[in-house]
This record gives structure tokens, sequence and C-alpha cells, in this order.
């Protein structure tokens, strides 16, 4: 239908335009009308007539909203998609998972009455960060943003965004960082500004989507890293450190000695410190002295 059409079939854009409204204002009613469809993951094509240029008509293309004709859901498999939306409850996606859940319930399957209750996984993204590094890995889009090293010098970084991961319950946005020319991860906590689409005379500076081998390599040497970036700790037994890392169900550290993989050991520090009358650093000797600087400079601030 074209936007004439629409106007005059549809009673609240009629109604608006009856009461006296200006067509300015309900030509962007239509237009946020069109994004929210587009958001619920109705797309709206727009057909140009070849004769008529000013023909333009709007159209449902039913191949992105109708469930395919092949593909079915039983009850279980349909509440195992139930669960997958709800890892994402009170996060940064939660609304992205709502919209998934009124499509799933839109099919009319009943899920299985309660075989996984009780089970309740959670992601947390509370990153300020998460959301529009999200956005930008999906859109393709350069970013800036302010970063706090270790060292508590911050610096502007300039990234094509690639993924994002979670590490041990900390996010990271693996990159390629335009101004080293070198491919780089940046942990979300330590990102101290918004994070702002990079634009040219006010449009967006877009690249070409990676290729699935350079993520899987950086991927790769992240987990080389990890790997060699381990701290060995001494736990207090029934301590709070001891239910903090779970050795109650790891019998194999019945003595205490935990070992923890960490991407920054200056925020592995600055967690340990809350467990500092509980847990005894065994290595690296640097996390150690880590932990003892921080509160070190409490005292000097208070002195």
């Amino acid at each position: 239908m074209s936007k004439k059409e629409l106007f005059e079939c549809i009673p609240s854009y009629r109604d608006t335009l009856a009461s006296g409204t200006n067509e300015e204002s309900v030509f962007r009613m239509f237009e946020r009308d069109k994004t929210d469809l587009r958001n619920t993951g109705i797309q709206v094509e727009i057909k140009e007539n070849l004769v008529d240029g000013d023909d333009i008509r709007y159209v449902v293309a039913s191949d992105t909203f109708v469930w395919p004709k092949q593909v079915g859901l039983n009850p279980n498999q349909l509440q195992l998609l139930n669960l997958a939306a709800g890892v994402w409850a009170h996060a940064s996606l939660q609304s992205d998972a709502n919209r998934a859940l009124v499509r799933l319930r839109a099919l009319g399957v009943a899920p299985a009455a309660s075989d996984l209750i009780g089970y309740a996984p959670r992601i947390k993204t509370h990153e300020p960060a998460f959301m529009p590094l999200n956005i930008a890995i999906d859109s393709c889009q350069e970013v800036r943003f302010s970063y706090r090293k270790p060292n508590g010098e911050i610096s502007l970084r300039h990234i094509q965004p690639w993924a994002l991961r979670n590490i041990d319950g900390q996010w990271l946005v693996i990159s390629f960082d335009l101004d080293r020319n070198a491919t780089r991860n940046f942990l979300l906590m330590r990102i101290v500004s918004k994070v702002t689409t990079v634009k040219i005379d006010d449009t967006e500076v877009t690249f070409a989507a990676p290729d699935s081998k350079l993520i899987t390599d950086a991927e790769a040497e992240l987990s080389e890293l990890i790997n060699t970036q381990v701290a060995r700790l001494k736990v207090k037994p029934d301590s709070q450190a001891w239910f903090h890392f779970q050795l109650n169900d790891q019998p194999s550290t019945s003595d205490g000695l935990v070992s923890v993989a960490y991407l920054d050991m200056h925020l592995l520090a600055e967690q340990l410190r809350e467990f500092a009358l509980d847990v005894t650093v065994i290595s690296p000797v640097a996390l150690g002295e880590a932990i003892r600087s921080g509160f070190e400079k409490v005292v000097e601030a208070h002195a």
C-alpha cells in the first residue's frame, strides 16, 4: 500500500490528520511505527514504481514474518528456546529477549509443563559499554571510547569491534585497534566513557565484517594468554573466600589450594582485597604486591 492509502485506512493516522495535526507530524509517527515493526522482526520493504517514481509502496516481507512451513517446534524445544531467552533477563539484552519470546508464543505451541523449572541461568551485562558495543558489532560501526590502563593512565581508543566474549565473568571486546593497527582486546570494566560511533559529516563510519578466521585466531590468542596467566591461592577453609570460590563443590581442592585464570592481574587484585584475611597468594608474586599496594594507597589517602 502507498503511504496515502495507509493514512486513509489506519484509524490512528486518519484520526490524527482529521484532528488538524499537520502531515509532517504524522509522517514522523509513521517512521517511528516502521522502526517498531522492524524491531519486532517484521520487515517492511519499500517498492518503487519504475513508471512513476513518486508511487512508493510499503510491503510486509512475508518470508521474514511467517514461520517457515517446513520448520516445527515441539513443546520441549519451545521450552528450551524460552529458557535461552530467559538467560538474558535483567540484562542489557532483555528487550531483545522479550521480543523473541513474544514471537515464540505467537506460534501457538504450548511449552512443556515443568521439566526445566529450577534451571535459571543468567548472563550479567551490567557494564554500560555492553549495549553500544553490541549494536556497533551488529552494524559494523567504528567506535571510540576512553580506556583506563592498569597504571591509571587513560587514553582514547578508536576501534572496529568484532565480538564480545565473557571470560570468567569478565566481558571484553575483541577488536581491531585502528591507532595501533593490530588486533586488541579491551575489558569493558576499564572503559570509562560513553562508547560513541565515529562519524564523518554526520555519517557513521562503517567497516567490512571481519573474516571468521580473524576472530577465531584472535580467540585462540586470547585463550593462550589466559592459559599462561594463572594465579595460585591458598584459601582459608570455611571462610567467605572458600564459599566464593565454591571449594565445597571441588573435592580436589580440600587442601584449600586453588588455581584462578585471570585476564587482568590488577582487577583480580581488586577482587581479592575483599578476602584479604582469608586468601594467601602463592603465585605470581606480583599479584600479592598489587593487593598490598592497593591497601597502602588506602592508608596514604586516610593518613
